[in-house]
Parts: structure tokens; C-alpha cells; sequence
């Protein structure tokens, strides 16, 4: 599966207007006009992640004329939030979402994908900016499993943290910081599970409003697993627990 690229303001909008996928958009620095600014009004409406590049950036993409505008189409279809937890809970008793922070390694994300498929994940929440691209990578490595998580772009994944608040479902951080293992913690009921990046982990301002950390028990001088391992030694633990 190949990423796809749409090259022109019309063109873009056009495609935002008709709902397709989009995984991110290259715009012209600089550029005026009110086309323009109607592209960029619809692209922060629709939580679609941009950039400002230079010409050469966008001539790396193609010789065609791009008008000083370039998009990539997602290989993946992404959900509101609001109404992707409000469905959810309706239909389940106890559902397990999973928050990513800052995973940017597309093989990770895809193997992550494929584990959370597996074991019945309800949702995936990312953030629109710092995260890997839904493209056709992500899907080839999650074995298929990419079509059956259904994913979520937020500006903010605190946002998410405290709508799933108001809907009493704790949210557990899976970090070297703690102090229990994942182990000692009661993963029967609903719950939100928080993963970092392998190298910062989950940043400071998120950490500070989940509910509760826990660790995978480490030996020797290993302090940390690749992330999708992390992630699918903590969903079979919770499948453990609920069986």
C-alpha cells in the first residue's frame, strides 16, 4: 500500500470537504491569498496536522504543480473523540483504551496496532502532531489489525485524559517512575493505559494528570522494553486478569 500525495489548495480542500483521510499537509511559507487562508481555517478545524516549508521542500514531492501545497492521504481513517468514547461506553462494560504519546517509529506503531487488534482494544488515541504517520507502513506491519483498532488524532492527549475522567475511567501510565509492577494493579474494570516514547517516555504535563503508574518488573541492566513489547506484556496481563 502506497502513501498517496494531493498536490493544490483547491484539491486539498476538496478532499478535506469529502472526508477522505489525510495525514498531514506541506503548505508554501509565506503564501497569501484568500484560498489559502480558507485551507487553513478547514485544516485547524479538522485537527489536520501542517507545516510551513520552504519551495523546496514541496519540489522534493514532485514536478507537479503544487501551488504551494501538498498533502499525504492516510492509509487509516481516524474517529472524533467525543464520539468514539460516548459509543463505546454505551456498548461495553469494561473498555480498555490505549493512549500513545509521541510513538513516531511506524513499525512500532503497526506491531502495537496488531497487539491491541488481538486482544479486543476498544480505541487508540494519538496526538495530530508528534505521532507516526497512518500510512500504508502502519498497516503492512500490523498484519491487518490496523482496520480493526479504531484510532483517534487529538490536538491534546489530555483531552482525552479528562473526558475519560468524567466517565470515572482511571487512566494508568506505564513508566519506569513507578513503583509496583503492573502486577500488583487491578486491571479488571475499565481503563485507559498510557504509553511513552522509548527514549522520554510520556511527558511530564501528561504523567501529572493520569491516575496511577505502574512498571514491567526489569533484571540486570535492562531498564526498558521496545515499545510495542511493553504494550503487549501489559495487554495480556489485562487479558489475564479478565479471564
Amino acid at each position: 500500500m502506497d502513501k498517496e500525495e494531493i498536490y493544490g489548495i483547491r484539491a486539498i480542500i476538496e478532499c478535506i470537504n469529502s472526508q477522505k483521510p489525510i495525514d498531514k499537509v506541506w503548505l508554501l511559507k509565506g503564501s497569501q491569498s484568500a484560498l489559502y487562508e480558507q485551507l487553513l481555517h478547514k485544516l485547524r478545524s479538522n485537527n489536520i496536522p501542517f507545516s510551513f516549508v520552504p519551495v523546496e521542500r514541496l519540489e522534493r514531492f514532485s514536478t507537479k504543480n503544487h501551488q504551494g501545497a501538498v498533502a499525504r492521504i492516510a492509509a487509516l481513517a481516524t474517529h472524533e473523540m467525543e464520539p468514539l468514547i460516548e459509543t463505546i461506553l454505551e456498548k461495553k462494560e469494561n473498555p480498555l483504551f490505549v493512549l500513545l504519546d509521541g510513538i513516531t517509529d511506524t513499525r512500532n506503531f503497526g506491531a502495537i496496532l496488531r497487539s491491541a487488534a488481538a486482544i479486543g482494544v476498544d480505541a487508540i488515541f494519538i496526538p495530530s502532531s508528534g505521532s507516526a504517520p497512518l500510512n500504508g507502513d502502519v498497516v503492512k506491519t500490523s498484519a491487518g489489525g490496523a482496520f480493526h483498532v479504531p484510532i483517534s488524532k487529538v490536538q491534546h492527549l489530555k483531552d482525552v485524559v479528562y473526558l475519560l475522567k468524567a466517565h470515572d475511567i482511571p487512566t494508568l501510565a506505564l513508566t519506569e517512575k513507578a513503583t509496583e509492577t503492573i502486577f500488583k494493579k487491578d486491571l479488571k474494570g475499565p481503563i485507559a493505559v498510557v504509553f511513552g516514547a522509548e527514549d522520554v517516555g510520556i511527558s511530564s504535563g501528561l504523567l501529572k494528570v493520569l491516575d496511577d503508574q505502574a512498571k514491567l518488573p526489569m533484571e540486570h541492566t535492562i531498564n526498558s522494553l521496545n515499545v510495542s513489547v511493553a504494550c503487549g506484556v501489559l495487554f495480556y496481563e489485562i487479558v489475564r486478569q479478565r479471564s
